[in-house]
């Protein structure tokens, strides 16, 4: 089974992580436009589009009080600051795409035990 990592730089250099779980309730499609829409006074519609924003949403469900979590909480308080980080679905390919975190909070709480759980949604990176 392949893990997947992400990549990052906090400025003292690349830092990966590997996904030690699975990130479970994928979205087959996350999509936003910005987009104004107007009806002429003829009744013809026209759309004006500005951008489709594509996000990756998912839960990890478990993740391990210790240094997993640590690892997680250094990473999250990377990309609190906006920071763009590297995804790789497999992290034994080369292909990767580049997000940032959207939102500006983010909690793991209690699952069982020794576990906590959380969820995140990234926005694609556009160059």
């Amino acid at each position: 089974m392949a893990l997947p990592k992400i990549v990052y730089n906090p400025g003292t250099g690349p830092v990966t992580l590997t996904i030690l779980r699975p990130m479970r309730f994928q979205c087959g499609g996350d999509y936003e436009a910005t987009r104004h829409d107007n009806i002429a006074s003829s009744g013809v519609p026209e759309h004006i589009l500005e951008r489709i924003d594509s996000f990756f949403d998912f839960t990890i469900e478990w993740v391990g009080v210790g240094a997993d979590l640590s690892a997680w909480n250094a990473f999250v308080l990377y990309a609190l600051t906006g920071g763009q980080f590297q995804y790789f679905p497999d992290g034994a390919q080369p292909g990767y795409t580049n997000y940032w975190l959207e939102g500006t909070n983010w909690k793991a709480p209690y699952k069982s035990p020794g576990q906590k759980t959380f969820k995140m949604r990234w926005r694609q990176v556009v160059t």
